[in-house]
This record gives structure tokens, C-alpha cells and sequence, in this order.
């Protein structure tokens, strides 16, 4: 573990010490503010603000230690990206200079994430973190979206220590951690979000504040989350009759090919890597020739039913996406298994190979990195340094056909 992470995880962490040992508090000293909606000064302030009132809500002493750790880390993560993402343009309609963030929540959890794995911080600890800096700002304009119960349902299986009710906790903080002169509803909407969801505990027949929607299955689950807003949440489709794909994510020298040989050395492989080399095409070359021909490879697997593992590197939902829609137009199972080991252990193996990559690539592929989400795949296993298979969500399909033999796989599907 890390000094900062011991300060935040013993809390309250003193601010003074977070000052000297948190990475990201230097450049967010002194960062600009907007000041109606920060009069108290700037992002490092409005967090020890935010990470104090969090600390005096009502009932947090009293929560399970687990909740206590993971808002504890997302309080003083949620803001850590506004010095990278500060924008100061002058607002003709208010008539005065204004300073913005935008993306800053994203971007903070994409760091958070990397950061906290780095550190050795329980994995699905830290996927909570990643969750709810991504999702801080979104509660106070839920209400307005036109798919405001999927968003509801979407958090809900996002989170696996913290909840719906931990999230308003950490954005009530949010809103309390600072000096605002225009609150613009903020507090009376996150008690109107809080109502909506207790409204819909009636028809979900669970506590929503507290616990994910109860899908009958991995695919009723990842359909409605990632489907149209005005689909049902009851509707339970049918498994899927197409081939089995596995989808790598992880850093390049993180461990992707030994993990593959070792939990699903009986699959055919679709490696960019080996495509690479095969078409001689460099790194720094134009990759879309490459990328096609891994697509029409996965087409084939996919058009006879095949069951098949993509090995690239799939380390944010943009790159992951081409091969999950393909592999869904072929009525496809899609699950994933994420390499989740620190950066330094990714650079270290990298260095063992045969063509390396500078170091200073992987560092900057780890700060892009976004964790595979529910509504992305029907099912998630993440595997640490010593290779070890560990289910996130929907796991348990996996175990189906992880070791078995090929004769088992043509012979039976679950």
C-alpha cells in the first residue's frame, strides 16, 4: 500500500498530510474554480470540504467499513482531473467569465481506477471507486434524462460494495463541501432521485437503494442495460444460440497470452499481435488493415458458430465495442476477462519481450484504461498478477467452458 491510501483508508485522513502525500493535491492547489459555483476556493479546498462533510452526514460512522472505504476514496478522488481538464471561457448570457471541467469525472475515474489497482487496493473495491467519481455529477440531472430508470438499474449492477444509497451520500457531500451562490435545485433533485428510486422498489420487488435490479439472467441484464431506455426490465430473452467469444482486456505485457494458455489454451485465438506480424505491419504503422483482418477472422468464427478468445489489448469501451457488436449481430455469448495488474508489472513484463514497447507507452495506455461494464458483456472475470481467475459479474457462464476440453464444447452448451 501507499501512504496516501493508508492516510484515506485509517480515516478521517488529516488534510494537511493528504496535502504532502496525495499525488494529484499539487496541481489541484491553486487550479481555477468557478466562483458562484466554488466561492470556496479551489478543487483542493472544495475536496478536503467535501471528504469533511462526507465524514459528518448523518449515519456514515454507522455504515458497514467497506462502504466507509470506498466513498472515503471517492471523495478525495472525485475531483482529481479538474486541473487537467479546466477550460476558462466568458458566458455571454451570464456576462462573466466562467471556469469549467468538462469530462473531469470520467477522467478522474479512469485514474482513480489505475491508481488504486497500482497500489494493490482490492479490485472490486476499486471498480466501486472508478463507479461512483464516473457517476458523481450524474444524479443531480437524472431525473430530466429520458432514461432515468435504466441509468438507476445501470448503477445498480455496477457497484458491488457501495450502493445507490452510498452515491447520493457522496454527492450530498458534494454539494455540502462547498460555497455555492446559485444551487440551482441540486439538493431538492437528489431527494426527488432518492423518491423516484423508492417508487420503483414496488415494481423491481428489492430495495434498489441498496441492491442491484433482479434480472433473471446475464443476458436480461446486459440486453436492457445496453438496449433502448423504453425496453422492460421483466423481459427475459432467450440464451443466446451463437458461439462463445472471450474478450481480452488488458496492458500490453500485462500477462494476456500466458492467461489465455492457461484458461483457454483448448480455444482458437484472434491475435492482433500474431496478425501483425504475420501482415508486417509495424506498430507505428496505419493499423486499419490490420483491424480489418482480425474482423473478418472473428466473422468466420462467428458465422460457423465457433467459439473463439479476441486477444488485443481492449483497454476502453471504444475499442472493445466493434468486436461486442459484431459478435451480438451473430446472436453471440460475449464475456470478458479483464488482466488487472499494476502498471508496473505490465512495464516490467514488457520488458522481457521480444519487440518491447517504451516504457513511457504503457504508462500512457494505463492512464486511457476503463474497466469492462455491465452493460458491455454478459459476463466479467478479472485476473491478477499470479493469474487467478476471479468473477466480477456474470461469472459463473464462464466456468463452463474455462479448462475443458474442445469435445465438451461442441458437445453441450449452457
Amino acid at each position: 500500500m501507499t501512504a496516501w491510501l493508508d492516510h484515506i483508508l485509517a480515516g478521517p485522513a488529516d488534510p494537511d498530510q493528504m496535502a504532502r502525500d496525495f499525488p494529484w493535491a499539487a496541481a489541484m492547489i491553486g487550479c481555477p474554480h468557478d466562483a458562484v459555483y466554488h466561492a470556496e476556493g479551489d478543487p483542493w479546498v472544495h475536496t478536503c470540504m467535501v471528504a469533511e462533510a462526507l465524514e459528518a452526514s448523518d449515519g456514515f460512522q454507522d455504515l458497514p467499513g467497506d462502504h466507509r472505504e470506498v466513498l472515503r476514496l471517492a471523495a478525495w478522488f472525485h475531483d482529481i482531473a479538474k486541473p487537467m481538464t479546466t477550460e476558462i471561457i466568458w458566458d455571454e448570457e451570464q456576462q462573466r467569465e466562467r471556469v469549467r471541467q468538462p469530462g473531469h469525472a470520467s477522467r478522474g475515474a479512469r485514474i482513480a481506477w489505475q491508481a488504486l489497482v497500482d497500489a494493490g487496493y482490492d479490485l472490486l473495491k476499486a471498480r466501486d471507486v472508478h463507479t461512483l467519481v464516473f457517476w458523481h455529477q450524474r444524479p443531480t440531472h437524472l431525473l430530466s434524462q429520458r432514461n432515468t430508470l435504466q441509468r438507476v438499474v445501470e448503477l445498480g449492477h455496477e457497484l458491488h460494495h457501495a450502493n445507490w444509497d452510498d452515491l447520493l451520500r457522496l454527492c450530498r457531500a458534494d454539494q455540502d463541501g462547498r460555497i455555492c451562490l446559485s444551487r440551482d435545485g441540486a439538493d431538492d433533485n437528489l431527494e426527488l432521485l432518492r423518491m423516484f428510486i423508492e417508487e420503483a422498489n414496488a415494481n423491481a420487488g428489492a430495495d434498489l437503494l441498496t441492491e442491484p435490479w433482479p434480472f433473471q439472467s446475464d443476458v436480461a441484464r446486459r440486453r436492457y442495460l445496453a438496449g433502448d431506455p423504453d425496453d422492460s426490465p421483466f423481459f427475459t430473452p432467450q440464451e443466446p444460440g451463437g458461439s462463445r467469444v472471450i474478450i481480452m482486456s488488458g496492458l500490453p505485457g500485462s500477462g494476456k497470452d500466458t492467461a489465455i494458455a492457461q484458461h483457454f489454451g483448448h480455444m482458437p485465438v484472434i491475435s492482433l499481435d500474431a496478425l501483425r506480424k504475420e501482415m508486417g505491419i509495424s506498430a507505428t504503422d496505419n493499423q486499419g488493415r490490420l483491424i480489418q483482418a482480425g474482423i473478418e477472422a472473428a466473422r468466420s468464427h462467428l458465422r460457423a458458430g465457433q467459439d473463439f478468445v479476441w486477444n488485443t489489448t481492449g483497454i476502453t469501451a471504444q475499442l472493445r465495442q466493434k468486436i461486442i457488436g459484431l459478435s451480438r449481430g451473430y446472436d453471440a455469448r460475449v464475456d470478458a476477462v479483464s488482466i488487472d495488474v499494476p502498471a508496473s508489472i505490465a512495464i516490467s513484463r514488457n520488458r522481457g519481450r521480444k519487440d518491447p514497447l517504451p516504457d513511457a507507452a504503457i504508462e500512457k495506455l494505463a492512464r486511457k484504461r476503463e474497466p469492462v461494464m455491465a452493460a458491455e458483456v454478459h459476463g466479467l472475470w478479472s485476473v491478477d498478477a499470479d493469474l487467478q481467475l476471479r468473477p466480477v459479474f456474470g461469472g459463473d457462464a464462464i466456468t463452463r467452458y474455462a479448462n475443458f476440453e474442445p469435445d465438451y464444447l461442441e458437445g453441450a452448451r449452457p
